[in-house]
């Protein structure tokens, strides 16, 4: 298969060739304006294209999860919802988290952190120290989202898989096969837990926060001395801190 870059190659002498990127938004325009689920035939009569480029297209298109096929046709794609859900995202979810945020303070006395994951890393965009001092409250600290009771409620709700595989890709045997069934623990709960991996004697507990089309934007999460904080009586604040956060981004 083509890449884009080869698409985007004049043919030859003589032989004009629109840039791919005109193509792909060409493409995209005529999906979303069809009204149904267009074939290959009928977005190459839509965008004037041949049937072999628009067919190529789609192709790279669907493997990067911006078109879907149906039985019929084509489709928009979940990365292009993904991408919509993202825009403006730390902007948006430090306005609708900052009264959410501080009520879990207050209701636990505990640190508070609001996370996005970039790379394989959960990037802090808030936090707020309670008795822990130790831990940097500075906006875009990163940690591992291996490591994080962050990282993994995110990673457990995020539905590319390719962003899952890729984070995981440290971890061989026994060890990737746990840290999975540990995600499919943090779906059911709806709270993941860090005990000590990411900060000896720290114990963290996150919750997805997630979009009203059902996208994980990123994590809320409680930190506290693992000797001091109980996470089966904090677990019920911090998942309703996310639904709380959930419905906040819905509203607005």
């Amino acid at each position: 298969m083509m890449s884009f870059a080869e698409w985007n190659t004049p043919a030859g002498p003589g032989v004009t060739s629109a840039p791919v990127l005109e193509r792909i938004v060409a493409i995209l325009n005529a999906v979303k304006e069809a009204g149904s689920n267009p074939s290959i035939t009928q977005l190459a009569d839509l965008t004037g294209m041949p049937k072999s480029t628009v067919s190529r297209l789609v192709a790279e298109l669907v493997e990067h999860r911006y078109l879907e096929r149906t039985d019929d046709g084509v489709t928009l794609g979940l990365r292009l919802f993904e991408l919509g859900a993202r825009a403006g995202l730390p902007r948006r979810l430090l306005t609708a988290a900052a009264p959410v945020i501080r009520e879990l303070v207050e209701l636990t006395g505990e640190r508070v952190g609001l996370w996005v994951y970039q790379g394989t890393d959960m990037i802090s965009i808030a936090a707020v120290a309670g008795r822990l001092p130790m831990l940097p409250t500075r906006a875009g600290m990163r940690s591992p989202a291996l490591k994080t009771a962050s990282g993994k409620a995110y990673l457990a709700f995020c539905a590319d898989s390719a962003v899952v595989d890729r984070a995981t890709a440290p971890l061989i045997d026994g060890a990737a096969d746990q840290f999975r069934e540990e995600l499919s623990q943090v779906r059911a709960t709806v709270i993941a837990t860090d005990r000590g991996v990411a900060y000896p004697g720290i114990l963290a507990v996150a919750t997805p926060v997630i979009s009203a089309d059902r996208v994980v934007l990123g994590a809320i999460s409680l930190a506290g001395p693992s000797g001091a904080m109980d996470p089966e009586q904090v677990a019920p604040l911090v998942r309703a801190a996310g639904v709380a956060l959930t419905r906040r981004l819905t509203a607005a």
